[in-house]
């Protein structure tokens, strides 16, 4: 019996060994494993899927489906490292394969993934547009709460309250009806936001400690990493000094290690605050470098906030960008080729 199951044994590891023979003899994997692998940890590291796209030496050896994916993975990557630089040049691509299979079957996710960037990039009644065609779709539940909270994030930012409580409520909802801890820890932290935005400052933590729970159990870098500085920024506002340091250490190793200016800006100011609440007199240098950090601030939002709360604190006069320059942005040309969602929005 010990024989028979010692040579069950080696024949499973010789036939491991033939089938991973291929790859170890090129020295390469396909690009459908990079791909594979890519998307699977766009979730978790997706500064991890972004250096794996770059493994694929030539897209135009892809088939249009696997370019639909590869520019989807970019685009994904790209806004949850921040990493905005050749943004427009992805969606222009992806909008170039509209007319392939795979791209209408991606259609949900694509719209979802084009107003996160157009948002991003200032083009606010775009991604409404977008958002609104998407949530008109046929998807799935787990689809549509991701694009109703997208929806609601994007509200937040055109300052209508109403339709961002609205959609947080239907997506909160879903979320919970699915029991998915993660997309209810995404309502949670948004929902502080805009209990801060009222100047709740006490409602906005209850949210947020309960966002960083939900990340932390879901494993989500980028999720901890925003629900623990917003966390962080209620403390530096309260000048609860003790919860501050408490929370601090992890935090800044996770920013520290994740590519993403915004977030290292953000970390600047939160300790600087903190040092205030102390009673450190801080030098010149660091306000210089507040007031330059001030303005990789992730959004016109994030900039007014630390403009009421913490700019007094550190002894800092920051103006915020004006909000009215991103209602008007012209329509980019790429966006204007489209077949689809060119319905006029009612």
């Amino acid at each position: 019996m010990h024989y028979k199951l010692l040579l069950l044994f080696i024949s499973i590891l010789y036939g491991l060994a033939a089938s991973a023979t291929p790859q170890t003899q090129s020295g390469q994997r396909s690009s459908a494993d990079i791909l594979r692998e890519a998307e699977d940890y766009i979730i978790v590291e997706p500064s991890h899927s972004y250096q794996l796209l770059r493994q694929i030496n030539s897209i135009d050896n892809l088939t249009p489906a696997q370019q639909i994916r590869w520019h989807l993975i970019k685009v994904r990557s790209a806004i949850a490292t921040n990493n905005l630089s050749d943004i427009e040049a992805e969606l222009a691509a992806l909008i170039k394969l509209q007319q392939h299979t795979d791209f209408k079957d991606r259609l949900p996710s694509i719209l979802s993934a084009m107003g996160i960037a157009l948002r991003r990039l200032g083009y606010l009644a775009e991604a409404k547009s977008l958002y609104t065609c998407a949530l008109a779709l046929d998807v799935t539940e787990k689809k549509r709460m991701a694009l109703l909270i997208n929806l609601a994030v994007l509200s937040r930012h055109m300052n209508n309250y109403q339709l961002a409580r609205r959609s947080y409520k239907s997506a909160k909802s879903i979320a919970l009806r699915l029991h998915h801890e993660r997309a209810l820890a995404n309502v949670n932290n948004n929902l502080g936001t805009l209990a801060l935005d009222e100047g709740k400052v006490d409602m906005a933590e209850v949210y947020f400690r309960e966002a960083l729970v939900g990340y932390q159990s879901s494993d989500k870098r980028s999720g901890n990493i925003t629900a623990g500085t917003n966390l962080l920024l209620v403390f530096a506002i309260q000048g609860h000094t003790l919860n501050f340091q408490r929370l601090i250490s992890p935090i800044s190793t996770l920013i520290d290690a994740y590519p993403d200016a915004t977030k290292k800006a953000l970390l600047l100011w939160l300790i600087s605050a903190n040092d205030a609440n102390l009673g450190v007199t801080l030098p010149q240098n660091t306000k210089d470098n507040l007031i330059s950090a001030f303005e990789q601030l992730e959004s016109v939002k994030l900039q007014q906030l630390i403009q009421r709360h913490l700019a007094p604190k550190v002894q800092v006069v920051v103006t915020p960008g004006e909000p009215p320059a991103r209602f008007t942005k012209t329509t980019p040309a790429w966006l204007q080729g489209r077949s689809f969602c060119i319905a006029k929005e009612s």
